[in-house]
């Protein structure tokens, strides 16, 4: 519900689950019992979701739910303990989310409360479900609110970190509201009600969490984009002053860059990553790299084209900053962080002639979130934060 509605916390085990377009992760987290702990990540598996040539959104759900299944399974297979919660977070296409503003204004001073803040929410929400069904009918499968998070409250023109019980004349809260379609949503809590029974469970998406992490991570910039490109799609987040201002999402993230390599070279995909291996570490012949050159600038330039054509969609008056925080899988993020420096890119991309590119390593967050074996996995990481972050006051 976002940090107005936060309570205090008990020393626990939840299981994450990661959903993305490209792979599902699973961790076993433990929670520390006061609030100056970190949460610890007991165990974590990863399985890759069933690559297909065409996408096809009703088979490429198949495929996550199996997966998903796979996973959960997995990690019940460790006997690590029964969480008293699951948290699942999710990545496009499986949510889309909205960023409002909620404004009220009053003659005389009240008091800001909990009750007003409830019910100025439960009022967007109705507004936002009642557009979806006038632009999507009565449908079965309807998108229904996942998650919905308040990032800041302004009384009277002002922030204000702890705004209950102050008064003020008028209000604004930004907040984001992110739905899924109601078959995916109920697909997901059978899948894992077969292994984890009666279990709650709970929705976010990677975007605010990754959100959250830096938010907490890195005292500055205030204004930055966050970019995901770890499978079918590529997820952005643009923050301003520290405010999630946008949301969205294009079809074009790591599945579909090699997707572009088999089909332009006739290979299975196996083939092409190994290829694109051999290729970043320098170890093809020189005629090899000079006729593989051309082909991956043409795939470069299909991507921002991409890119460019979601930012078009955005307000004119929302300027994108210059720095650039991205997530993505270890085989592929040099790549993409290298086209997002290219000079000829950077006006595209930002407001400026200069942008800086952090990759998001799961080492940076030990100090946040850490890893009792395996690999220290980026995605389930920033999630565990986000998750305490949550249910911390």
């Amino acid at each position: 519900m976002g940090f107005l509605f936060t309570t205090e916390k008990r020393e626990s085990i939840i299981a994450v689950f990661d959903i993305g377009s490209g792979s599902v992760g699973g961790a076993i987290v433990k929670l520390p019992l006061n609030n100056n702990g970190i949460p610890i990540i007991i165990k974590s598996i990863r399985e890759d979701i069933k690559s297909r040539g065409v996408f096809n959104f009703e088979s490429f759900t198949k495929d996550m739910i199996l997966t998903l299944g796979k996973v959960a399974n997995s990690l019940y297979a460790e006997k690590l303990g029964a969480p008293s919660e699951i948290h699942c977070v999710m990545a496009s296409p499986w949510y889309l989310s909205e960023t409002r503003v909620i404004k009220m204004k009053k003659e005389k001073s009240f008091t800001f409360n909990k009750d007003i803040a409830s019910e100025l929410i439960e009022k967007e929400i109705q507004g936002l479900t009642s557009d979806y069904k006038n632009k999507y009918g009565e449908s079965k499968d309807l998108p229904v609110v996942i998650e919905q998070y308040t990032m800041m409250v302004s009384l009277n023109g002002y922030q204000v970190e702890d705004p209950i019980g102050k008064k003020c004349q008028f209000l604004d809260m930004n907040m984001v509201i992110s739905l899924s379609p109601a078959s995916c949503i109920n697909k997901i809590k059978e899948t894992l009600s077969k292994t984890f029974h009666h279990t709650k469970v709970s929705f976010s998406t990677f975007t605010v969490d990754a959100y959250l992490a830096v938010r907490d991570k890195y005292v500055a910039p205030d204004s930055y984009l966050l970019l995901d490109v770890s499978g079918e799609l590529t997820d952005v987040g643009i923050v301003t002053k520290g405010i999630l201002k946008s949301a969205l999402s294009f079809p074009f993230g790591k599945k579909t860059f090699f997707k572009q390599i088999c089909k332009k070279l006739k290979i299975e995909q196996r083939d092409a990553e190994e290829l694109f291996k051999l290729y970043s570490e320098n170890n093809l012949s020189s005629t090899f790299k000079e006729k593989m050159i051309p082909i991956f600038e043409s795939i470069e330039n299909s991507w921002m084209q991409a890119f460019e054509e979601c930012i078009e969609t955005l307000p004119r008056t929302l300027i994108l900053p210059n720095t650039i925080f991205l997530t993505a899988d270890n085989d592929i993020k040099n790549w993409f962080s290298n086209v997002l420096l290219k000079e000829d890119h950077v006006q595209i991309t930002t407001s400026e002639h200069k942008s800086t590119v952090i990759t998001l390593e799961g080492q940076e967050f030990l100090n946040m979130c850490d890893v009792k074996n395996g690999t220290c996995d980026p995605f389930l990481m920033i999630e565990a934060i986000a998750v305490m972050r949550k249910m911390v006051k």
